[in-house]
């Protein structure tokens, strides 16, 4: 696993990748080895109030960024509080179960199967010890307008009904689901305590230069785990709340 340390330092905004010219072939050489765990997929999130990358004095401090803030988990690049996406694919649910804080944290299992019983909440009325043990993700590849920057959408726990928002805009589109931009931005909810989420919003058809686009990039990425997204630290949504709060793993 790539220690939070050897992240890439820098935060430089990244410049619009325009269409490839003409006398670019349609071909993709130099790949040829390429296996799933060469790839590492950063993932966009939401800095909270507690999250060490707005906590002064962390190493994981990121420079200008602000609580409700987007940022890449990778290059640390900060977005501010929204960006415009166009969503390549849906990837095949995922669980996952990671040790207590208190345990020293990290990935106890990253392939929990999704009728395992550590997914479902107890029956004891003790709201802690009845969490679910895993975490189910609900993760979708996209990339950031106009600058055509790869991104995980990742999200678990108050984010999951912010997944069926922007999956069930997409599904309505009755298109290819890389046709329409969509807007993610961040908001407050107040309970059960104080948190930022995750706001979807459809803002339109994309250009037909980046659905061209949009449909080559699906083409390279329909193949690609969401093993291969980056989940360290995953601190980004708030932990007290439930990891499947809609109570199913089957629908979406």
């Amino acid at each position: 696993m790539t220690d939070k340390n050897d992240k890439l330092a820098t935060v430089d905004k990244n410049t619009a990748l325009e269409a490839p010219p003409s006398y670019l072939p349609k071909s993709r050489r130099g790949f040829e080895d390429t296996v799933q765990t060469d790839l590492m997929i950063p993932r966009l999130a939401l800095a909270q109030a507690l999250s060490p990358q707005v906590t002064d004095g962390d190493p994981a401090r990121i420079p200008d960024l602000k609580v409700g803030d987007l940022f890449n988990s990778v290059t640390n690049q900060v977005y501010g509080r929204e960006v415009i996406v166009q969503v390549l694919r849906k990837m095949p649910l995922r669980a996952m179960e990671f040790r207590n804080i208190d345990d020293g944290g990290g990935v106890a299992d990253p392939n929990v199967p999704l009728d395992d019983p550590r997914l479902k909440w107890g029956t004891s009325g003790d709201k802690k010890a009845d969490k679910p043990k895993a975490t189910l993700f609900r993760d979708f590849l996209a990339v950031i307008l106009p600058q055509r920057e790869m991104i995980a959408l990742s999200f678990k726990s108050s984010g999951i009904n912010a997944a069926k928002t922007l999956w069930g805009l997409a599904t309505m589109g009755n298109r290819d689901c890389f046709a329409m931009k969509l807007r993610i931005s961040t908001d407050v909810k107040l309970t059960p305590k104080p948190h930022q989420v995750y706001k979807i919003a459809q803002v339109g058809w994309v250009s037909e230069v980046d659905f061209k686009l949009g449909e080559e990039a699906f083409e390279a990425v329909r193949t690609i785990s969401a093993e291969q997204i980056a989940r360290d630290d995953f601190d980004d949504v708030d932990d007290s709340l439930a990891a499947n709060p809609e109570g199913s793993t089957t629908d979406m």
